[in-house]
């Protein structure tokens, strides 16, 4: 199969390949690789499909989500029951869940994981999508306004200043325990009380973001062979806590996040952390404390990170890998075209639950105070108008892929009928221009405002693990500037960096791709929420704050679905926080005959520990480094 790789790209992809597998090693059992490496193996603090995929194999919630069925099974919760007003939801744990270091997994584990995931000091992005938990948001804001408050209190000494810090926290921690609907009636029952009800909230309780976490390793506290849980335990002073403190200058709790790496992590799931080399690879081997161990029939599993596309299908094709998940070469398309004239078994194509989109940064100015032309919703809109997605489907990704005007993938939601927001009209894009005080005064090309100062030079910002997104730049960068008079900056930056200008708003225009989380279309709407943790943009629209809860509260499904459409149209024909390009396909290799247990299902959530791959007869697979 290798001979299917362009020359040009098979010598370069080859050095590669053989600087990759420089440290051999024992073959994992089943192998599969990603362009990005994983960013975060602490569940709380998890945003990033890959992240999720290896944190559900260490980490099990209350119920996890059946991608055969659409339904939830039972896992770290044995059954439940909820009461009719739909208000109140009670778990009963499993009586032999245990940790990974042999301890049990109780209803405190949960509890205190769900506070940290509710405590504005973790800087989870997903908070705010348990404040329907009843006391979360009012928690969150008094923490926020402790915070506020340390920051403007002059202390005497440093001593004065450290325990107020502590001072505010055991505050906090109290009045968490006794306001927020997460009650510990035993050991193995777990109830939530909510303040509205929430259809959807299962499929939040699988998410990983609501895995519990064991505190004495995240804390780092002292060791010990007690047998005793450590919420009956004396609770180790703060200088006694390895891997948590209070900050001094702000008394937000800083939280080193070294519990999460091999030889320290303890997870309660199906696998155990035994390596991870940053960049490189990740290696799972099956937990001795899992109840269903025995079942597993990949006793090890490696994830490997390879940023070349064309290094990626080589390693598949030479045997080094079972599936690749994402593939990006610049054939792909002639790939898939193979396997529809069925030449080929490994290619599969999925259409996503997730939309391809570039965000605008909305703040009022950009980093450095400088003036950002993208704070004003005409700007936007113009850049809108002037994008050409059917040229980009068909001529740039080739893929043919569903164009998107709005951000829900359409028909993706029984019930949900999308709205239409904007398409190419190069003429109302330059008049939105203008009403925002911009246009070519001079006829040379170039746009300017009445003083006659350019439009500033517009930076558009992507990642350069794929080519996918740098074609689709290039091409926003010939349509804007043709359209417009408008000049682009292409800046091309590795998946870290890209991370972290986007938390950071050092942006104009930035590529982004969602993958909805839950079977709502909140999970893609929230995204336009001011202070979301996933608004990158930095938007932020009191009326569409307002009309999200709105919708929150509405208990008839078919008027909240049609608040939720409102909501949308206003977001894709008026506010522009981002432009939709298209429905996402993935495309994946695997040989269907070999590897079972992958889930074609387009939420695109897959559990590892359900795989079994059959050896090729005859062969021996290539080493691991």
């Amino acid at each position: 199969m290798i001979r299917q790789l362009p020359l040009i790209l098979l010598l370069p992809a080859l050095l590669v390949l053989v600087v990759w597998l420089d440290e051999p090693a024992p073959p994992a059992d089943f192998t599969w690789s990603t362009s990005n490496d994983v960013f975060t193996l602490d569940p709380q603090r998890m945003s990033y499909i890959t992240d999720m995929r290896i944190g559900s194999s260490l980490y099990e919630g209350l119920v996890r989500f059946d991608s055969e069925h659409g339904t939830f099974n039972p896992a770290a919760a044995a059954s439940w029951n909820t009461s009719p007003d739909g208000l109140t939801w009670t778990f009963h744990l499993r009586p032999d869940g245990l940790w990974s270091d042999g301890m049990p997994v109780t209803a405190n584990d949960f509890a205190w994981s769900w506070m940290r995931l509710l405590t504005p000091d973790t800087a989870a992005d997903y908070s705010g999508l348990f404040f329907s938990i009843h006391g979360a948001e009012d928690c969150w804001k008094a923490r926020t306004r402790q915070l506020e408050q340390f920051k403007n209190t002059d202390f005497d000494s440093e001593e004065a200043r450290e325990a107020e810090a502590q001072r505010l926290w055991s505050e906090y921690e109290q009045q968490f325990a006794n306001d927020v609907g997460i009650k510990v009636v035993d050991d193995h029952t777990l109830q939530i009380q909510l303040d509205r009800p929430v259809p959807w909230l299962l499929d939040l309780l699988a998410f990983a973001p609501a895995s519990p976490v064991y505190r004495p390793a995240v804390e780092g506290w002292p060791k010990t062979d007690t047998a005793i849980p450590w919420h009956q335990r004396d609770m180790p002073t703060w200088n006694e806590r390895e891997l948590v403190e209070l900050d001094p200058e702000t008394g937000r709790l800083f939280q080193d996040h070294r519990w999460a790496r091999p030889g320290r992590l303890i997870g309660n799931g199906p696998y155990i952390l035994e390596t991870w080399r940053y960049k490189r690879d990740l290696r799972l081997t099956v937990s001795p404390t899992w109840r269903d161990r025995d079942s597993i029939a990949c006793r090890s599993i490696t994830k490997r990170t390879i940023e070349d596309p064309n290094t990626a299908v080589l390693a598949f094709e030479s045997g080094a890998l079972d599936w690749l998940n994402g593939v990006n070469v610049d054939y792909r398309v002639d790939m898939i075209r193979q396997q529809q004239d069925g030449q080929r078994r490994d290619i599969h194509v999925v259409p996503a639950f997730a939309t391809d989109f570039f965000s605008f940064n909305c703040r009022p100015t950009l980093p450095g105070d400088r003036f950002n032309p993208f704070a004003d919703a005409a700007v936007r809109r113009a850049f809108t108008l002037a994008v050409d997605r059917d040229a980009i489907v068909k001529h740039v990704t080739r893929m043919n892929e569903p164009v998107a005007t709005t951000l829900v993938p359409r028909g993706s939601i029984d019930g949900y009928e999308s709205p239409r927001g904007l398409g190419l009209d190069p003429e109302r894009a330059r008049e939105e221009l203008a009403s925002a005080g911009w246009s070519d005064r001079n006829g040379d090309g170039l746009i300017e405002n009445e003083q006659g100062e350019l439009f500033p030079v517009t930076t558009l910002l992507y990642t350069t693990n794929t080519p996918r997104f740098k074609r689709m730049s290039i091409a926003l960068r010939e349509q804007w500037e043709s359209a417009l008079g408008i000049r682009i900056e292409l800046v091309g930056k590795g998946s870290k960096f890209y991370r972290n200008d986007l938390r950071e708003g050092d942006f104009m225009i930035a590529r982004g791709t969602w993958y909805g989380d839950y079977g709502d279309p909140t999970t893609f709407l929230d995204l336009c929420r001011t202070g979301d943790g996933n608004n990158d943009r930095g938007f932020s629209e009191p009326e569409v704050d307002a009309a999200l809860n709105a919708a929150a509260v509405e208990t008839d499904p078919e008027r909240r679905f049609k608040m939720l459409a409102d909501v949308e149209q206003r977001l894709f024909t008026e506010d522009l926080p981002l432009i939709p390009i298209c429905q996402v396909v993935d495309v994946h290799m695997y040989d269907p005959h070999r590897v079972s247990g992958l889930s074609a299902h387009p939420r695109q959530i897959q559990h590892l520990w359900h795989i079994a791959v059959e050896a090729p007869s005859g062969t021996e697979r290539i080493a691991a480094p």
